[in-house]
């Protein structure tokens, strides 16, 4: 046993010294190629023309071994002459970029604009009559009105008013003065991208119409007639949607709407309350009046049932028990 642990401890040995001397040997491959260009140059006697020499270039195979990749060479930039070429293309994309910002920028904003006004007025007419001379005043329209009367002979109502867009904060201002601000709102929708895409939607089928309509002229039998003015149909059709739709967004652009509430104040009353309670009471008799018909509605199968079965039993059954027991005599 000990004669061959002996030859293994020997074997461990060997491969641990050869090991360690491959290691060794391949320290300078490791470390790379030496860099001469960092190192220093050997002096020159100032008879030679002074300054340093480069020291003498190392051998091929031990400047770069074979075992190292080779260099990746660095791309040269393009002629002179080719560059015209190169720069005649990035002027024209340039120019194509700069033309769809310019169709961009060229569009207006396209803002609707909206606002509500809740007013508590002294005198409900003089002050209708009021909003009316302003709108009148400003070029605008009233699109909707209307008022009534509350219990207590208070007038209440709302104006609805259409004003050009340029218009609209001073109009706000002046309906402010005509009473008591008690709530503003004001809002405004950009609908310049939806405008855009709608008008440019709309040149694409107007071409795409004058194009079929060309086709239509060299059309040679009724078939091919009758298909193309099936498209033409279909792109006509929307044509007139999308007209329809920027008409609208224009309409609500150049015309700002405003919504005024005008309302007079409730009187300030002191009571007992009798009033109240003596509506209270009929309020709940009639409840009460209500559940006891909806109770009677709900039980009066339950009473029919219920009173069916007492009549079977009670003369029914008996009749029949009495023609039992007679027969069994007999």
């Amino acid at each position: 046993m000990e004669k061959y642990t002996k030859v293994a401890v020997v074997v461990v040995l060997c491969i641990l010294a050869a090991s360690a001397g491959f290691l060794v040997s391949t320290l300078p491959y490791l470390a790379g190629p030496t860099d001469y260009s960092q190192q220093k140059g050997y002096p020159i006697p100032p008879g030679e023309g002074g300054g340093f020499a480069l020291p003498p270039e190392p051998p091929m195979a031990m400047a770069m071994p074979m075992s190292m990749p080779m260099p990746t060479p660095v791309p040269r930039a393009a002629p002179e002459s080719l560059m015209p070429k190169y720069a005649e293309k990035t002027v024209s994309v340039e120019t194509s970029e700069s033309r769809y910002a310019d169709a961009d920028t060229d569009t207006e904003r396209k803002i609707i604009q909206r606002a509500s006004l809740r007013i508590e007025v002294k005198d409900f007419q003089s002050s209708s009559n009021a909003v009316i001379e302003i709108v009148e005043r400003s070029n605008g329209f009233i699109s909707d009105s209307h008022s009534y009367v509350t219990d207590t002979g208070r007038k209440r109502g709302s104006i609805t008013i259409r004003i050009p867009a340029d218009r609209f904060i001073a109009v706000i201002n002046e309906i402010e003065c005509v009473g008591d601000v008690k709530s503003k709102d004001t809002s405004g929708e950009d609908v310049t991208e939806e405008y855009i895409d709608l008008t440019a939607r709309l040149n694409n089928s107007e071409r795409q119409e004058q194009r079929l309509l060309e086709i239509l002229d060299m059309a040679n039998n009724t078939k091919e007639v009758l298909e193309v003015e099936r498209e033409v149909w279909r792109v006509r059709t929307e044509i007139e949607r999308l007209t329809g739709r920027i008409k609208y967004l224009e309409n609500r652009v150049e015309l700002a709407t405003i919504s005024v509430s005008l309302y007079e104040p409730e009187p300030i009353t002191h009571s007992w309350g009798i009033r109240d309670a003596i509506r209270s009471a009929f309020g709940g008799f009639v409840s009460v009046i209500r559940g006891l018909i909806i109770f009677v509605g709900y039980a009066l199968p339950i009473l029919i049932l219920v009173g069916f079965g007492w009549l079977v039993k009670s003369k029914l059954m008996p009749r029949l028990r009495k023609e039992r027991e007679g027969k069994v005599k007999r």
